[in-house]
């Protein structure tokens, strides 16, 4: 039996399973409402059939959903921060504080310090590749003070000598680009979309991407929240919580194999406009010192993608599995980070211009292509030339090179081509 034959066939018990449920939990609540009682003692016994309805639910949802433990609980699926114009990108929320001080002012400024120095280190992991990191000035608190424009406080408490509270710094763009242009270091204010994180593990014993023993989910979900990958970074990563929403929609094997409908549906479910599968393979083969090694590999659907080669992870001769997979992660994540970055770094000494020509099939498009490009700092300028139902022509100025700026313009859902010495800009079909 081929494998679309047992899938089908699969459906069908699904299908039956679910409406003998839905049958048998009607029947329930029909006897529940007959066995209401009113009163200061009364009882619900509705409540308990529709825990039992509950129980069915989840046994006509078959075999994957009662041997699969999920990742996390039920809920609602975690949005990223979208960081889309210039002051976004210069905002830090979320800086908490607590400190202790001879009285609670005291320990007020002392915070307040505290949380400039704290937002503007964030800023610089948002904008900077990791290398340079260590290159960036470091400002003195006067000077920080002065790069922020403005700050919030929320979830204030101070009682005696301690000050608690939540802020966010909101830092001047232009004397920040200042300062790091004086410093020489390339940065990047270039959003990139919320990309959905899929992580599959083959091991000896078979391939993981619910389960509960998936290791690569554990090593993946610490990385992220250690490198703020998911809300504080210009390419924010997700991981799917594994709840019974997630398990149905696509497996392990499938994933593997792209199939690009169900990634679709995953990717909707969690605002991520895609997704890639981090597949992580278990070498048969050692190193010299004979500890573990994988293979990770980065996948991604649709053919405007340009893959890096599979990288080789080597554990060392005592090291653990789980220690491995984490070194890998948080080495996978920081590369997939600094690669963004790398390829939408403002280059002030390169600026071109184009000509571009945008084909559109109605103004709603054109409305949502100007959306998109106003998103991208590596346009300057953009001059409107000529504009109808069927095309706009505009001139660009641009920071950067070409390829750079098609590759910024990718991450907007926007492709630039150039046919016969024309460029060309089009929405790319998700």
């Amino acid at each position: 039996m081929d494998r679309l034959t047992v899938e089908h066939a699969a459906a069908i018990r699904r299908r039956e399973n679910w409406r003998c449920a839905m049958t048998a939990g009607s029947a329930l609540f029909r006897s529940a409402g007959k066995e209401r009682r009113s009163g200061p003692g009364a009882r619900w016994p509705g409540k308990r059939a529709a825990a039992v309805f509950v129980m069915f639910c989840s046994l006509a949802a078959g075999p994957v959903l009662a041997q699969v433990q999920p990742y996390g609980q039920p809920g609602r699926a975690p949005a990223p921060q979208k960081v889309a114009g210039v002051q976004d990108i210069y905002t830090i929320r979320d800086i908490m504080a607590d400190e202790t001080a001879e009285t609670a002012i005291a320990a007020r400024d002392l915070a307040l310090v505290n949380a400039r120095r704290a937002g503007f280190l964030r800023l610089m992991r948002r904008l900077l590749l990791q290398e340079d990191r260590a290159r960036a000035p470091i400002p003195a608190d006067d000077q920080l003070a002065d790069l922020v424009s403005n700050f919030e406080v929320a979830d204030e408490k101070s009682s005696g000598q301690r000050y608690l509270a939540r802020l966010t710094m909101r830092f001047d763009a232009d004397k920040v680009r200042a300062l790091l242009r004086q410093a020489n270091i390339g940065f990047s204010e270039s959003a990139g979309r919320a990309t959905l994180v899929l992580p599959v593990l083959d091991t000896p014993d078979g391939q993981l991407l619910w389960e509960e023993n998936n290791e690569w989910h554990a090593a993946l979900s610490s990385a992220i929240e250690e490198t703020g990958a998911a809300r504080d970074r210009l390419l924010p990563d997700l991981l799917p919580l594994g709840d019974f929403l997630d398990v149905p929609a696509i497996t392990a094997q499938q994933a593997v194999r792209l199939e690009q409908a169900r990634l679709d549906i995953l990717s909707r479910r969690y605002g991520a406009e895609e997704a890639v599968v981090l597949h992580a393979v278990q070498s048969p083969l050692s190193g010299p010192g004979g500890g573990i090694a994988f293979e990770i590999s980065q996948r991604r659907p649709g053919d405007h993608w340009e893959m890096p080669p599979p990288e080789r992870i080597q554990g060392a001769c005592d090291e653990p599995f789980a220690a491995v997979l984490r070194r890998a992660a948080l080495l996978i994540v920081n590369r997939m980070q600094d690669d963004w970055t790398r390829q939408t770094l403002l280059d002030f000494s390169a600026q071109g211009s184009l000509e571009v020509t945008a084909m559109l099939s109605s103004l709603t498009e054109w409305r949502e292509i100007q959306k998109r490009l106003a998103g991208l700092p590596m346009i300057r300028q953009m001059e409107l030339r000529a504009l109808s139902v069927t095309g706009a022509q505009m001139q660009w100025l641009y920071l950067g090179t070409p390829e750079k700026l098609s590759a910024a313009l990718g991450q907007q859902g926007l492709a630039l081509t150039e046919e016969a010495g024309q460029w060309r800009l089009s929405r790319i079909s998700q």
